[in-house]
């Protein structure tokens, strides 16, 4: 993630940052799954995709409140196992995502809070491939 970058956005929305232990857990849960090429190979999974093209951020909150994502309040966004992520309310997460992470793919997954403890559902993810399509699992 382009923390530096992005410190006025996370003092706006009250997001954190999150230990890079968090993002190599989460990569290590997506690394569980088959795999094709750069990302997930979805064949085999259920799960619903929308493509980026022209999409307005409404429109990508919408879709995503259909899925089992949206059964937290939290998301956490990783683009790397190596770098910290980035945990936010679940609409921004989904509204502004593109302004997080400048690299094609990004993880995000649903969060919730117990007595201020992060607590990730890795399983409850979506992943956007190649600045063009989010996939969720569902």
């Amino acid at each position: 993630m382009r923390i530096n970058q992005i410190e006025p956005w996370l003092r706006e929305h009250g997001a954190e940052v999150q230990p890079v232990p968090l993002s190599a857990r989460f990569n290590a849960y997506l690394s569980t799954l088959p795999w094709a090429g750069n990302g997930i190979d979805w064949r085999d999974l259920p799960h619903c995709s929308l493509r980026l093209d022209d999409v307005s951020d409404e429109r990508v909150v919408d879709w995503a409140r259909q899925t089992p994502v949206a059964l937290h309040s939290h998301s956490l966004i990783i683009d790397s196992a190596s770098e910290p992520g980035v945990m936010c309310r679940f609409e921004d997460a989904m509204r502004d995502f593109e302004l997080l992470s400048n690299r094609p793919d990004l993880y995000i997954c649903g969060v919730g809070l117990v007595k201020g403890e992060v607590q990730p559902t890795f399983d409850r993810f979506i992943e956007r491939r190649s600045f063009m399509t989010l996939n969720a699992r569902i």
